[in-house]
């Protein structure tokens, strides 16, 4: 456990609302998540996305206070408390809704003048966090890849107490080779870990039923094939910075037990 047996405390970075659980909520429902003191942090907390209505800038107000209800619901759901910052996710800050654009793998994220400043948000969270879970930006979106690159230069600087987790949806869709690519972009060496059990349509139903304005087709396919291939959620420690406190308690159910793998 974490101090004098205290369940550990953790911090899931998420680039928006819904990250976080759609990417670490089976670990949050019965995984290595579910005996930890969760809390998320969303870093683009000014947004206008959703599926239903064209994202324009005068919509930002009454999107963001829809999407902080989703999140509202989901935290219930799955077991965290959340806040969110106000930084302007990619379409709202760029105006440019094309994936080819928001997805480009060839963008320079290093040098983002959104790198520093994320940078040090995610330094004073690890004041009160015995574990900070960041994305590792996989999948190459804008907004996942700056936090990555933030969360690179503390790994650089001090590598306890933060690890990697992968983004879903885009994780589902990739083959080993390209996933490692992605990764290898952290430039550190890393230590996999699983954090749940294989993944289950109940899960995928609560997601489902906490972010409708969210979950489009992509989001369905890559749960189906998240199923079909029994995949587990994972996180990634830079090497040697492991605690070990997580082999014991990350969670209640040691992943792939019975009970951590039920239907």
């Amino acid at each position: 456990m974490g101090a004098g047996g205290a369940r550990p405390r953790v911090t899931i970075v998420s680039p928006h609302f819904d990250d976080a659980p759609l990417s670490l909520g089976q670990s949050l429902l019965d995984g290595r998540l579910s005996d930890c003191r969760v809390t998320v942090r969303v870093i683009f907390g000014r947004t206008n996305w959703t599926r239903w209505v064209h994202p324009t800038e005068s919509r930002a107000r009454p999107i963001g206070a829809w999407r902080r209800a989703e999140e509202t619901a989901s935290s219930v759901r799955f077991g965290y408390r959340f806040g969110a910052d106000s930084w302007e996710e990619s379409i709202l800050r760029t105006g440019d809704m094309d994936p080819d654009h928001f997805r480009d793998p060839n963008v320079d994220v290093d040098h983002d003048p959104l790198v520093g400043p994320i940078a040090h948000r995610i330094r004073t969270l690890r004041w009160t966090a015995d574990l900070v879970l960041v994305p590792a930006g996989i999948g190459d979106h804008i907004d996942h890849r700056i936090v990555a690159a933030a969360a690179m230069r503390l790994a650089n600087e001090d590598p306890a107490g933060l690890a990697f987790y992968e983004d879903r949806p885009y994780v589902t869709f990739m083959d080993d080779e390209s996933r490692a690519a992605s990764l290898r972009r952290l430039r550190l060496e890393l230590t996999p870990e699983d954090v749940s059990g294989p993944i289950r349509e109940r899960t995928h139903r609560w997601l489902r039923v906490c972010y409708p304005s969210q979950i489009d087709d992509l989001f369905v396919e890559s749960m189906v094939r998240d199923r079909e291939r029994g995949a587990h959620e994972q996180i990634w420690f830079p090497a040697g910075s492991t605690p070990p406190w997580t082999h014991e308690s990350l969670g209640g159910v040691a992943p792939g037990s019975p009970s951590g793998s039920a239907a």
